[in-house]
């Protein structure tokens, strides 16, 4: 009860802090409140972080960002501004979005019974949260790369966690999908789009499977494109400058945060921010985004928005960076600086295997040249074409043409200078797409930070048709909507139905099948986990009590070769384990030895299936460690 508490005073104080902010606005306030709210929530952590970097005290808890949200918005409310104040409008959005709203709500509740999945989600992005909750620190703390990475969304989890049962968390990242479908929606009407087609391109987005099957999993790639995308609208609006680019910035830093990949989309929204000068855009939403003539009296006014841009983003989200500087001596850790990076030793880390890039696209086409056909031909090597990584879907597919060939059209018709918003949105994607291309880890959900900046492109593209075209288009993108909605729902209906109503995997061990011991092992259990990744969530036990060492820092720990790979021989060293801490040891299919000063005691076994009961090809066993020598 009293984590609940704290739980709800601290979205209280992010709320208060939202709406101090938000009521300076008259245009874009729904966004305001999106952008400052999450602001708010995330980033007095990453001040906590940096307390702890510079004096190695360990600060980082709810209750302790809580004091720094009260400090906050005691000093917004010394800062004189004129109330504004907008009457209440309520917009009719249609069927489409009702339905969409209705999926995903069900989406929520059927998630609810379950627990939280996902490969990365069990591997890095829970076990991050779960060591802030344990140790409450922000820092890299085991040479395990992933644990290395931006974690703003571990950071978001841990919060959860604290206060709210396992299986509630298991929804919330559907929530991220708010801020992203109001991003969406005021870049569609930026874009001169009417109303029902900038919902049409909303709900169509939404039912991409790559975002709807990463909104049921406690990733990042959703917090990183929802923020990411803010950032291109505050970008784009007709808010001043100084404070459009000040927001934008804001936004950025926390897309970077969730994933380090947004740098580049950075960069692309950056550019575009140069091309904005510096006058307000009352007069219209083209006024004062500039393709070409640039004068030599605007430089200063561009230089100085993309300046603003990048050093609020680097504010809000350089935590993560100066983290793995300070501690790792690369910024970027584990990947490598380009450029400049063999100057300053900002090299790729030994166990970061790049040579992986060339065959990543394997698993989805066989040639390189076939990602043209992606949409149309989506493929996948392990029978998931639709999953949280891949998959663009009809709506997509359905949609690409007729835009690409309105929006040509268009330009031939009316020149670039008439389509500044829409060039300055097929820009930025192209750029990503380029970099997406030239980087060379070809996976699709890599190239998504693109996907909502096109979106406005086709709902534009929806708007131009009139009469009888416009209802076969509109007719058209609806069962495109409706087929993938299908296609997430009963794949969320089909896991129910599996997992929960027939196998009753309603117990945590009985969801992620491992050892019902697991759950009441004492307080100070340290396993170490010799199997595959992603068992480093499920042993940190129903409490989240128990220390886990992570599958690679346990291959450093016993001297084997780095890799993501569990191993399949061990030999087990008294002195490593015990300097370790270690009291358990967990295997699912590891042949182990041990020296003399060793022994191994098995604790638990599940060695057959516990639905169907017929063997596991692995068992998988929970070691208790026994030390024989002083």
């Amino acid at each position: 009860m009293i984590a609940l508490s704290g739980l709800l005073l601290y979205l209280l104080l992010c709320g208060w802090m939202a709406t101090l902010a938000a009521r300076r606005f008259r245009a874009e306030r729904c966004l305001v409140t999106a952008a400052v709210f999450s602001g708010a929530f995330i980033l007095p952590f990453h001040v906590l972080g940096v307390f702890e970097l510079s004096t190695g005290v360990r600060a980082a808890t709810t209750a302790n960002a809580a004091l720094l949200l009260v400090a906050g918005a005691l000093a917004l409310r010394l800062v004189p501004h004129a109330r504004v104040s907008i009457p209440a409008s309520f917009e009719r959005h249609g069927w489409v979005p009702s339905l969409t709203l209705a999926v995903f709500a069900l989406g929520a509740l059927l998630l609810a019974f379950g627990r939280p999945q996902g490969y990365e989600v069990m591997a890095y992005h829970l076990p991050l949260s779960v060591n802030l909750l344990q140790t409450h620190s922000l820092m890299a703390w085991d040479g395990n790369f992933p644990h290395t990475f931006p974690a703003n969304a571990s950071v978001l989890w841990a919060v959860l966690l604290e206060a709210l049962p396992e299986r509630l968390v298991s929804a919330a990242n559907l929530v991220l999908l708010v801020p992203l479908v109001l991003a969406v929606h005021a870049l569609c009407r930026l874009a001169e789009a009417d109303r029902k087609a900038s919902w049409y391109a909303c709900c169509g987005m939404l039912g991409v499977p790559m975002i709807a099957f990463s909104s049921a999993e406690l990733g990042a790639d959703i917090g990183g494109i929802a923020f990411a995308t803010l950032a291109m609208a505050f970008v784009l609006s007709p808010l001043r400058p100084a404070v459009a680019m000040t927001l934008a910035g804001l936004c950025m830093g926390l897309a970077i945060g969730f994933k380090s990949l947004h740098l580049i989309t950075a960069v692309a929204v950056g550019l575009v921010a140069c091309a904005r000068d510096g006058a307000p855009r009352a007069g219209g939403l083209d006024r004062g985004l500039q393709v070409h003539g640039l004068q030599a009296h605007d430089m200063q006014a561009r230089l100085w928005n993309a300046a603003l841009f990048g050093g609020v983003a680097l504010l809000a989200g350089g935590f993560w960076m100066l983290r793995n500087a300070v501690m790792l001596g690369n910024p970027l850790h584990p990947v490598g600086v380009p450029l400049v990076g063999a100057w300053f030793g900002w090299l790729p880390s030994a166990d970061f295997d790049t040579s992986l890039r060339r065959t990543t696209e394997l698993e989805w086409v066989d040639h390189a040249w076939q990602w043209l056909f992606y949409p149309w031909m989506e493929s996948q090597r392990y029978g998931q074409n639709f999953k949280h990584s891949s998959g663009l879907g009809a709506f997509i597919a359905a949609a690409i043409p007729g835009t690409a060939m309105a929006l040509g059209a268009a330009v031939i018709r009316d020149g670039l200078k008439a389509h500044r918003v829409r060039a300055a949105l097929l820009s930025a994607v192209l750029f990503i797409v380029a970099a997406w291309w030239l980087l060379g880890d070809r996976q699709p959900r890599y190239v998504l930070a693109a996907l909502p900046l096109a979106m406005p492109l086709l709902a534009w593209a929806v708007t131009q048709a009139a009469g009888g075209w416009r209802r076969v288009f509109d007719m058209g993108l609806a069962v495109c909507i409706v087929a993938m909605l299908g296609v997430f729902l009963s794949r969320q209906a089909l896991q129910f139905g599996d997992r929960i109503l027939l196998s009753r995997q309603t117990s945590r061990a009985a969801f992620y099948e491992y050892p019902a011991m697991v759950d009441n092992l004492p307080a100070g259990a340290a396993i170490l986990n010799l199997a595959d990744r992603s068992w480093h969530y499920p042993l940190a036990g129903a409490a989240l009590s128990n220390r886990v060492i992570s599958m690679p820092e346990g291959r450093r720990m016993l001297a084997l070769p780095p890799s993501l790979t569990a191993p399949r021989e061990v030999r087990l060293r008294a002195a490593s384990l015990r300097a370790a801490g270690v009291t358990h040891v967990f295997a699912a299919g590891a042949r182990l030895t041990h020296d003399a000063c060793v022994q191994l005691e098995e604790a638990a076994r599940l060695d057959r299936n516990p639905v169907n009961g017929e063997p596991l090809g692995s068992a998988r066993v929970l070691y208790a460690v026994r030390y024989l020598c002083r």
